[in-house]
């Protein structure tokens, strides 16, 4: 007799392995498990009527998926589509090929429901956060064989967009979704400054999220601010939002502000509310 007794999986009957899920009823097979829900885990509370429900489940939604509008799609790595008019949509958190496979982006509607759905609508939304992830590195160059800092430092500030959402659904209680496939890479003359200038143009001019509104600030005025913005592209002022913005990094802060506005008409959209 081996160290381990290999147990019949409570689905279907098959042979289970060493690692596979557990569940209230027994153990359930690698097949199985990947029958479920990307964004179920729950199995230790799991019965094995519950589990075989959402099979079931997700086998009617992969018939009725194609009969929905999914005229908006967004997302590179993680991905929603959304159905307007019916109000529901289908996401996924990720979209790559292989463990550590290229990543790919999605080409075809198709291509994003061959992975089997779960049809969510909006009013299953509960929670709706658009969560962006900051990291950042000193970046040095070489002096005399030796790593020295630049004066000021140069900082790359790396950045990843995550709409996160708590779902009121038999069996989907939350989701992650990654925008960006990949961080923002954002390069930087000197460290993030927060000055109260900055802060205003954000506030005023791209309505970032986490400043405050100053109503009575009559210096900024959103109109004549935004004119020149437009006649040339490197007039931002300096550390607007923290950020230095030159010539070098003008293409990099316009991505960041690209997958912001991604997440906010995704919130708008589903949420029915203005981020």
């Amino acid at each position: 007799m081996g160290l381990f007794k290999k147990e019949d999986c409570c689905l279907c009957g098959g042979k289970t392995g060493l690692l596979d899920k557990k569940c209230l009823s027994g153990k359930v097979c690698k097949e199985c498990a990947n029958k479920m829900s990307p964004w179920f885990d729950d199995y230790k509370n799991s019965l094995a009527g519950a589990l075989d429900a959402q099979r079931l489940g997700r086998e009617n939604d992969a018939g009725l998926v194609k009969i929905y509008n999914f005229s908006k799609v967004f997302g590179e790595f993680g991905v929603i589509l959304i159905d307007e008019k019916e109000k529901k949509f289908v996401a996924f958190p990720d979209t790559s090929n292989g463990l550590f496979g290229s990543q790919r982006k999605v080409k075809s509607i198709d291509d994003v429901i061959d992975l089997g759905p779960d049809i969510i609508r909006f009013d299953q939304v509960e929670d709706f956060e658009i969560d962006i992830t900051e990291m950042t590195r000193e970046e040095k160059r070489t002096e005399n064989g030796q790593q020295v800092s630049y004066d000021p430092p140069h900082i790359l500030y790396m950045e990843t967009f995550t709409l996160r959402m708590k779902i009121n659904h038999p069996y989907v209680k939350s989701i992650y979704i990654q925008l960006n496939d990949g961080a923002v890479q954002i390069h930087n003359i000197g460290r993030r400054l927060w000055t109260d200038p900055g802060r205003k143009l954000a506030a005023h001019l791209l309505d970032l999220p986490g400043l405050v509104r100053e109503d009575q600030e009559a210096i900024f005025d959103n109109e004549s601010l935004l004119h020149v913005f437009l006649r040339s592209q490197y007039e931002m002022p300096d550390y607007s939002y923290g950020f230095k913005c030159t010539p070098s990094n003008w293409e990099e802060i316009r991505k960041y502000h690209y997958y912001l506005a991604m997440a906010r008409e995704i919130q708008s959209i589903i949420t029915g509310k203005e981020a």
